[in-house]
């Protein structure tokens, strides 16, 4: 299975500047949220219900600016990481089954369903241990996070000619047709989403995707809107 292009990647310099920028614009909104909450919860004739929605309010836009400061963190983090002649081979087989174990509990208390099969005669990849890792939290974070309870995630490994390929799947909520070229944009959360689920800080998918890119693997997304998401993550295996 040939290996996608990837998109252009930013040098360290423009991708700062593109991020700062960014950062600023996306920072506003929930400070001027929290400014105009602050100032309602001045009024001596607030009702208790009314108190409990706007502190809750300010709470979710605390987590907001907390989500994206820290995402930014690392994802500028990622140009100071090894660059590929540094990468040793490692088993996925001794990764992503202790990463599912410690998302069995949240997981668990949604009611959904977590499960793996990652082969032990899968061939090493060539990637950084650590940027595995924070490929299967992500993936996984997200497929439980918006999948109901009663729906299962699914994490399955394959070797697909020169990578290994990692598929998450998911019977949750689902990506709109128009929201899908878009998720790995920085900052971009999906607008089709319930008012009841947490859009996010927009970072999660982008740093999935420079990873891959640093170690010279792909990702992919295939959804459908209420029956599911996939992604496909290939990962080499030869240099």
């Amino acid at each position: 299975m040939a290996n996608p292009d990837p998109p252009e990647q930013l040098s360290l310099g423009e991708l700062k500047d593109e991020l700062i920028a960014h950062l600023m614009q996306e920072l506003c909104t929930p400070l001027t949220n929290i400014k105009t909450a602050l100032k309602l919860l001045e009024s001596p004739v607030l009702k208790p219900l009314q108190r409990q929605r706007y502190l809750s309010l300010i709470r979710g836009e605390c987590d907001r600016q907390n989500s994206l400061i820290n995402g930014a963190t690392r994802l500028l983090a990622l140009d100071r990481s090894p660059d590929r002649a540094g990468i040793v081979p490692i088993q996925l087989a001794q990764v992503i089954p202790g990463i599912v174990s410690i998302y069995q509990p949240l997981a668990a208390e949604k009611g959904v369903r977590l499960g793996y099969t990652i082969p032990a005669n899968l061939p090493p990849i060539l990637c950084v241990e650590t940027w595995v890792r924070q490929i299967a939290i992500d993936l996984l974070h997200n497929g439980i996070k918006y999948t109901a309870d009663g729906g299962h995630v699914f994490v399955q490994a394959s070797v697909q000619g020169d990578y290994v390929q990692l598929e998450f799947r998911d019977t949750g909520i689902g990506i709109s047709p128009t929201d899908i070229p878009k998720i790995f944009d920085r900052f971009y959360r999906v607008r089709t989403l319930p008012d009841e689920y947490d859009r996010g800080a927009g970072l999660g998918l982008t740093i999935v995707q420079n990873i891959l890119l640093r170690c010279g693997g792909s990702i992919s997304a295939i959804s459908q809107v209420g029956a599911g998401s996939k992604f496909r993550v290939l990962l080499p295996t030869k240099s």
